[in-house]
């Protein structure tokens, strides 16, 4: 018979004890559905750099310290995103094996595209040594993935984008979380109201910027839009009342959702999906506001501005953080995707071209390289606002395929985004310390890989 050292190495012993336990302490449980290996290195170095006391309230990937549940765990749990009954079995199938991935707090408001998991990014906060009351800067907010875990996690949040629409819709999310919700239960009562009232204002919006496309007057168009809005607030707030903007608004992004939905499904009536959607909205504000409740938790400030992010208005060395995802420009064309929400928030889309990253271009090579030329502005200002010796963590998506395809050039002398990314963060004093890689499910067609890049800013 072979023998072994000892007794805890033998097959039999190490097999059946697995390997979590030569990577964690013994009393620690990891949350459910962790099945990526990049997952289970972000829940390593959690455990490495937090305390117990930091993993039950901060942890991203932590079921239970000792005897103890996380914020994390107890914020997950319980009935998940509410769905109508006649969602598909894959939209239900996809909330149930994400259960702790996404859909928890008002994450699950505005199902936007290419957005982050928010676990993903709470776990990449942790392991940048961000603590409560530090400032943690997202200059691509998107649809609001940092700003809710910094908030929720104790730590100041600063959050830019170009887009007026994402940060309408950040800026939703975020209030979401404090305001008022009996004016929403009067607002469920009414929906076939609220949604006449929404209609009619979508159209008018509709008219103004078709009516004033191609011409010099977007001023005053924006003024006629900007009546219109007050006209519709004051109806919605006569009817459910309440006058309250943050309570407009969160009303505005559900029925946006639903006309979204409804122009890509036909199955069921606009009305009957914004219902849906707004039951879906209500309790994913009232559950958040239990959880914070039950743990004593006030939100720390966020602030949500529009702006461009290769001039952002933020001092130098202000920052104790940043984290963010570029756009997939070659993946996803934002403007197209987000029209109808644009033009009915009154936006001058042409404009929004030449602020918004990698837009600028007819070709797919003149908009690869205008991409590349915005990055490096990026990162240059990154590393002004940046405090030296910090981190900047950059989730960035790649397909050597494609980018071979819109070159020109051969699929074995294409550089991957993420190894651009990092040669152009370089030139301004960053180093890279780690680099972690995942798989993307849901745009493989068009970005096959995602990388999470780990930066830290030389102390000059």
């Amino acid at each position: 018979m072979r023998e072994y050292k000892n007794n805890c190495t033998g097959p039999e012993t190490v097999l059946s004890k697995g390997m979590f336990h030569c990577l964690f302490p013994q009393n620690v449980v990891l949350t459910p559905q962790l099945n990526e290996v990049y997952e289970l290195a972000l829940a390593y170095y959690e455990s490495k750099i937090l305390t117990e006391e930091e993993l039950i309230q901060n942890g991203a990937y932590f079921a239970r310290i000792g005897d103890q549940f996380t914020n994390h765990y107890l914020m997950c749990t319980g009935e998940s995103v509410r769905l109508p009954h006649y969602s598909s079995s894959r939209l239900k199938s996809f909330f149930q094996k994400n259960q702790f991935r996404t859909g928890y707090a008002t994450h699950g408001l505005f199902p936007y595209r290419g957005k982050f998991h928010p676990q993903m990014i709470k776990a990449p906060i942790n392991d940048m040594g961000l603590k409560a009351g530090d400032t943690v800067l997202d200059p691509m907010i998107g649809s609001c993935s940092v700003p809710i875990e910094a908030s929720l996690m104790g730590i100041r949040s600063i959050g830019i984008d170009a887009s007026p629409f994402c940060r309408f819709m950040t800026q939703v999310k975020y209030n979401s979380l404090t305001f008022p919700t009996d004016p929403l239960n009067h607002a469920l009562k009414k929906t076939d109201k609220v949604f006449e009232i929404f209609s009619d204002f979508a159209n008018q919006s509709d008219q103004t910027s078709k009516t004033e496309s191609g011409t010099h007057s977007v001023l005053p168009a924006q003024q006629s839009l900007m009546a219109e809005k007050e006209n519709t607030l004051n109806q919605v707030a006569n009817l459910i009342g309440d006058d309250l903007p943050e309570i407009f608004d969160f009303l505005f992004l559900a029925y946006l959702d639903s006309a979204g939905y409804a122009e890509r499904s036909k199955k069921k009536s606009p009305l009957t999906l914004f219902q849906a959607i707004l039951e879906r909205y209500v309790f994913v504000v009232k559950k958040i506001q239990g959880v914070m409740h039950n743990f004593n938790l006030t939100p720390s400030t966020a602030l949500i501005l529009e702006g461009d992010s290769r001039h952002m208005a933020i001092e130098d060395c202000s920052t104790d953080g940043i984290i963010f995802s570029p756009p997939y420009s070659f993946a996803i064309n934002y403007l197209e995707n987000d029209a109808f929400h644009l033009n009915c928030i009154g936006a001058d889309i042409d404009q929004l071209k030449e602020r918004m990253v990698g837009l600028r271009g007819k070709t797919v090579k003149e908009k690869y390289e205008s991409y590349i030329e915005d990055m490096d502005k990026l990162l240059s200002e990154c590393a002004r606002v940046l405090k030296p010796s910090c981190f900047c963590t950059i989730v960035i998506g790649t397909n050597d395929n494609q980018l071979s395809k819109a070159l020109g050039i051969p699929k074995e002398k294409v550089k991957g985004l993420h190894k651009i990314i990092v040669e152009l963060a370089s030139k301004h004093g960053f180093t890279t310390v780690k680099t972690l890689a995942r798989q993307i499910s849901g745009i493989s067609n068009t970005m096959r890989n995602e990388f999470i890049l780990f930066l830290k800013l030389t102390d000059q």
